[in-house]
């Protein structure tokens, strides 16, 4: 898994992002949190942004709450201090099974956009956002935010599209897909399998 960290001292602090989202989701967070002197550290979850798909193409949560076993390990090991973790979505959903599972794993669990029972109209919503241009993808960056725009309405459309290039990788074929394996959604092994 791809990572960065912000700030040299202080209790760790692990920021995950959700599901079809990269480590940049948390950019502001980690730099701010960063300089004020916490060790704050955001990563990439398996299949999303840099880091690598997973060659089995298995991205159940169960295999996303042993990655955050294993980062809280590393961590431990590397600082010397259990992390706290800062999750949304994918990344609270998981840490929360990794610490049920690991009673004591983490310092400390601030969920964010996610409650331990959801709606699943809600999560079937989102997820039928993420697979909606899985396969032809965007012409622009604009085309990308429009699309957004249309699923947020409540939410000021940017004006600058560099965070959102971030989430977008360019293909061969000139076209915008997100920055995520869509085996992600796959019925079979990804993410909604063990439902």
């Amino acid at each position: 898994m791809v990572g960065e960290e912000h700030g040299t001292g202080g209790r760790p602090v692990l920021f995950l992002h959700g599901g079809g989202q990269t480590r940049h989701a948390w950019d502001k967070a980690v730099a701010d949190m960063g300089a004020h002197g916490t060790r704050a550290i955001s990563v990439d979850l398996r299949g999303h942004g840099e880091s690598d798909p997973v060659e089995s193409g298995v991205y159940r949560f169960d295999a996303y709450a042993e990655d955050v076993v294993a980062m809280a390990n590393e961590v431990r090991a590397r600082y010397g201090a259990r992390p706290a973790v800062v999750g949304a979505s994918l990344g609270g959903l998981s840490s929360l099974l990794a610490e049920v599972r690991n009673p004591g794993l983490l310092e400390a669990l601030v969920l964010v956009d996610i409650t331990p029972d959801m709606d699943e109209s809600g999560v079937a919503r989102i997820q039928g956002f993420m697979g909606e241009n899985l396969d032809e993808g965007f012409a622009s960056l604009e085309e990308a935010a429009d699309a957004i725009a249309r699923y947020l309405p409540h939410r000021k459309r940017p004006a600058n599209l560099d965070g959102l290039g971030k989430n977008l990788r360019l293909d061969a074929d000139g076209r915008y897909r997100w920055h995520w394996d869509p085996r992600f959604l796959d019925p079979e092994t990804g993410i909604n399998a063990h439902a």
